[in-house]
This record gives C-alpha cells, structure tokens and sequence, in this order.
C-alpha cells in the first residue's frame, strides 16, 4: 500500500517541556511531521496519548510553514531560552517523506539561526544530506545524533521496523557522521530493548559491539517497551503471528492477557525487575567495550552555566543508581529543580539559601559548596 502525503496547518511547532527530559537533555521538542512511514511494530506514538492519525503509517502529514513558524516562535519569545531541542520524537525526522518536503533541514536552518543546540534520533541515512548543516550547528552550540539500532539481527529488524532502513546502514551512516563530521557528538539509541526478541545478552552484545565498532561515542539502552491501548494491541496481534510462542512471557511481564477482541489491559511498562536487570547487564557491557551509557550534555554560556554542570552530575548519579535499582528520586529531583532556576546556582549559595531549593538537604547542600569552592 502506498504512503499518502497530506499538507496540514499546525498552530505551533515548538513545544516546551516543563522539565528537561535527562536523556536526551532536551528542553524543547520538535516534529517536522506528524506520523511515520518506517511503520515500527513496537512504536510508541500509536497509543492514544499522542492523538495521532489511525493510519499512522499510511498517511503522513507534512507540516506547512514549518520555517516561517519556527522563526516566529523563536525571535518573538520574550521568556525562551536558547536550549536543545530534540528533532523526531513522535516521527522520524529523516524518514521518506524528507526526500521529498525537506521540512527536517528548514527547522535546522532556524534554529542554527537562533542558535539552539539540536538532538536528533533517526534510523535512517538520509540524515548524512544534512552534516554540514548539523556539523555547523555543532560548532556553534552542541549537537548530538542518535541513530536507533534495536538489533542488528536483520531478519528479526524486518518485522520490528519493516520500512526502515537495515540495521547495516544505519551502523554505517554512524561511521560515515563520525569520520566526517567528528564534532557532533553521535552515537546508539539501543530503544526499546524488545523483550524476548532482542534482550539475550548475545543479542545485546553483539549491537554494543558493532556500535563501537562503527565510532559510537555513546549508547543510550531503554530496558523493554511501553505497552499502552492501541500500540499493545497492534504488537500483540503481529506477535501472535510471526512469535507466538513467547505471548505468554509477555502477559507474564506485563500483567496481562492478550485478547484481540477486548483491547488491552495490562501495564504499561514490565515490571520492574526486568528493567534492572537488562540494565546491569547493559551496564557491564558498556564498561567492557569502553563506551559511555551517558550523553554528555549541552552547557550554556549563562546563568545556567553552573546550574546545569550540576545537575548534569546530579542527573547521571540518578541514573546509575536507578539502572541499579537503588534509591534515585531524590537526586533526580534536586537535579530537575536546580537546572530549573531562574537564577544562578553560585547566586543561590552566595546568600546561603541552598536549601531553598527543594530536594536539597544538608548533605547535597555540602555537596555543591564544595564543588563551587574547588571550580574557583
């Protein structure tokens, strides 16, 4: 069936987060198009939440005026900060569609302009067409690309992302971004790790090791897969067909039991033991090939500067210690409320008012004192 493209109106283009997401440290999201033609078995943004067209895969709708809107956007804003805006969340920015309607290389343009940081997640190579424009963005800011790779198993990659490219090309165009362009910083979105599908630890080792391979400074692991309304529904019934035989994990996982006539009814996320151990596993294997599980993130030459040294710190102690299963909340917090200030962190301390801020005790307090007093 053939891919039909539609030309829509949006009202806005630019969306901002109230906190900033700790992966990808974006404060800003962005989509040159609404649905995507790659048709991911296990995508996301079928389930009701993102209130996207049905036919998701079917019919894409090419946003109209995505420069002229974004331009508005940024030069009018009285509150915006320059900050990272990540490019493809509900759609894959390079996907077909950009070939053709280039909408993707226009936001680039306006926001190289207005000097915004860019993340930008894809699977496929038509994101090279770009590097020049994304290597400048880089030198005046921060760039990062992640080019998402759930398996390099291509027959099984064929029924998780039929439409997109192989898994092959993907890890290549990583190579072709980091010989080229070596200042963006470019690396693996290992997301969804699919349970019982791609989650072995051969499986797994197998894509840390060609991302390495392939010049990756970083891989980003998402341990399992949301499983809500008709996103479940849509991958259980291709699952019953080509994997039948592992339905029963997955309603043992995820507290369920798949009926095709009654909808989905279950968790939205595996329990929480699975996540933790794929993670320490991923962790290891990280630490074995020697690359980061960690992106490093954009710092601003501002107020914010300190602000988010710290709470890049404060965030990636969180992380390891939730990918372990420890307590992690609380720092999290105190990372997400001091990144949040309208003010600098140094300014804060100055007066003594630290633990104004919440989240912050007396010992995390100590913390930044000492680490302010040795930055000087």
């Amino acid at each position: 069936m053939s891919v039909r493209y539609t030309y829509k109106d949006f009202k806005s283009i630019l969306n901002k987060m109230r906190f900033i997401d700790n992966w990808f440290w974006c404060r800003y999201t962005l989509n040159p198009y609404n649905d995507c033609e790659f048709a991911c078995t296990y995508c996301d943004s079928r389930s009701h939440k993102y209130h996207l067209h049905p036919d998701f895969d079917q019919e894409i709708f090419v946003k109209t005026n995505v420069g002229t809107m974004l331009d508005n956007r940024l030069r009018r804003a009285r509150t915006l900060l320059p900050d990272v805006v990540a490019i493809g969340g509900t759609c894959d920015a390079y996907q077909p569609a950009k070939a053709e309607f280039k909408n993707t290389r226009t936001c680039l343009e306006v926001l190289l302009k207005h000097h915004y940081p860019v993340s930008l997640s894809t699977k496929s190579n038509l994101v090279l067409r770009d590097l020049e424009l994304l290597s400048n963005i880089s030198d005046d800011t921060w760039c990062t690309v992640g080019i998402t790779v759930t398996t390099v198993d291509e027959e099984l990659a064929s029924f998780l992302e039929p439409n997109a490219p192989s898994s092959h090309i993907r890890l290549e165009t990583l190579r072709q971004i980091n010989t080229y362009a070596p200042n963006i910083q470019v690396g693996i979105h290992l997301m969804p790790i699919v349970p019982f599908l791609g989650d072995d630890e051969q499986s797994l080792e197998s894509v840390v090791r060609d991302a390495k391979e392939s010049g990756a400074d970083f891989i980003l692991f998402g341990a399992g897969m949301t499983m809500r309304d008709n996103q479940a529904m849509l991958y259980f019934t291709k699952l019953s067909k080509r994997f039948p035989d592992v339905i029963e994990k997955y309603e043992q996982l995820y507290q369920t039991k798949f009926d095709p006539d009654t909808g989905y009814v279950g968790r939205d996320l595996p329990q929480g033991y699975y996540a933790v151990r794929i993670s320490k596993i991923m962790l290891v294997l990280c630490e074995k090939y020697g690359i980061k599980s960690r992106t490093k993130r954009y710092i601003p030459n501002d107020f914010r500067y300190w602000n988010y040294k710290i709470a890049e710190e404060f965030m990636n102690e969180s992380y390891i210690a939730q990918m372990n299963g420890k307590a992690w909340t609380n720092i999290f917090w105190a990372g997400q409320n001091i990144q949040n200030l309208r003010e600098s962190i140094v300014d804060v301390a100055e007066r003594g008012d630290l633990q104004s801020i919440r989240n912050i005790g007396s010992e995390l307090e100590e913390h930044i004192l000492r680490e302010l007093k040795e930055a000087n």
